[in-house]
């Protein structure tokens, strides 16, 4: 019987996976889960990563200034957060001699047809150069 080899998998790590009890990024975790991936990629697997933990990222480093509502925190915490959460991914990836990069999506890629082989493009050219795409929902711009 033949084994037909993996070429491409697709990650998915919630942001329970990615933050302790306290709410803290859990950048222990992460630098082992990046671990993991250099490891498929040395074995010639392309490795779509799908990662939450945003909002969860932000929480910490931010302290509105007035209360919010539920849409405006979780916007303001992931605009901050994301920025936090991709130097991370950055940082423990380029220890690994891995290049990874951002593709920021939202309900609306997925409405056309254009749209969606548009994000479906950039990706496969990621993935083609040997980057590593880091994909996570927008929420910066998200309302549901």
């Amino acid at each position: 019987m033949m084994v037909k080899q993996l070429k491409r998998i697709a990650i998915k790590i919630g942001s329970n996976v990615l933050t302790r009890r306290d709410g803290t990024l859990d950048v222990e975790r992460m630098s082992d889960l990046v671990a993991q991936i250099a490891i498929l990629r040395t074995r010639g697997i392309e490795v779509v990563l799908i990662s939450s933990g945003a909002v969860a990222s932000g929480r910490n480093e931010i302290t509105p200034v007035k209360k919010l509502d539920a849409v405006s925190s979780r916007q303001l915490y992931s605009a901050v957060g994301q920025a936090k959460l991709i130097n991370r991914y950055f940082d423990f990836f380029n220890e690994h001699r891995l290049v990874c990069g951002q593709v920021l999506t939202s309900t609306e890629n997925f409405g056309s047809r254009t749209h969606y082989l548009n994000q479906k493009n950039c990706m496969e050219t990621m993935l083609e150069n040997d980057v590593i795409p880091i994909v996570n929902e927008n929420d910066a711009v998200s309302v549901t």
